[in-house]
């Protein structure tokens, strides 16, 4: 039976990388992420912003149970040889050692599964409070850069442009920049993308399509014309 204990051992990095990733992605928040979790609306939105929110809501169940989906393949397919061979009587399920293993990897994918469709729904409910308080004109522009959008970030914009600041959507964090206050912008094509390096005046790294990317430059050239960007 000891043979058990140093494969529960070795699943501890694993949950303790969760920790990390659930702790930086869903406990840590900044200030307008807690306007996020907060959030109630207040307004009812015009008809064209009530079906647009609408599909983001629409797309937001679709990659959840598209994750699920996934996820439970990926948490089947290996549990496939234990029960042929559970059937063929050559291991015995019936034991707390075996029914721990089993647990290990439901748990693992159990706690992915929460985190991703976490970070999906926050960035839903981040999009419904700015298109509560952007101006037309914001929604237009948000409009006209959706065209640009591969299909899978359609109602999931890289950035978004509210009442003159950029809210980054990211996977650890929604990050409000002022656009006036950005210092220096470097990018360079990898994997199909463009990873921009922004000063403000931290530095942090964002990712989006090079389709994308000539928005973001247009709109920090527009804010701040003696920003130092280079790509």
């Amino acid at each position: 039976m000891n043979i058990y204990i140093p494969i529960l051992i070795s699943t501890l990095p694993f949950y303790a990388v969760m920790g990390v990733l659930f702790y930086f992605a869903a406990v840590r928040k900044n200030t307008f992420e807690e306007r996020v979790a907060h959030y109630i609306p207040y307004h009812a939105l015009d008809n064209e912003r009530r079906q647009y929110i609408e599909k983001v809501e629409k797309y937001k169940r679709y990659i959840c149970i598209g994750m699920g989906i996934f996820l439970s393949l990926v948490l089947v397919a290996p549990l496939i040889p234990l029960f042929v061979m559970t059937f063929q009587q050559e291991v015995n399920l019936g034991g707390t050692e075996e029914l721990s293993l089993l647990f290990i990897p439901l748990s693992f994918i159990l706690l992915v599964y929460y985190l991703l469709s976490y970070v999906v729904k926050r960035n839903a409910q981040a999009q419904h409070l700015l298109l509560e308080e952007m101006s037309d004109h914001d929604f237009a522009y948000l409009l006209k850069m959706q065209k640009n959008l591969p299909w899978l970030r359609k109602y999931f914009p890289f950035f978004i442009l509210c009442k003159g600041k950029l809210y980054f959507l990211t996977f650890f964090t929604i990050r409000e920049v002022d656009p006036k206050k950005v210092e220096k912008i470097r990018s360079w094509y990898s994997k199909g993308n463009r990873t921009v390096l922004i000063r403000y005046p931290k530095r942090f790294i964002t990712s989006m399509t090079e389709r994308v990317y000539p928005h973001l430059e247009t709109l920090i050239k527009k804010y701040n014309p003696i920003a130092d960007i280079k790509s």
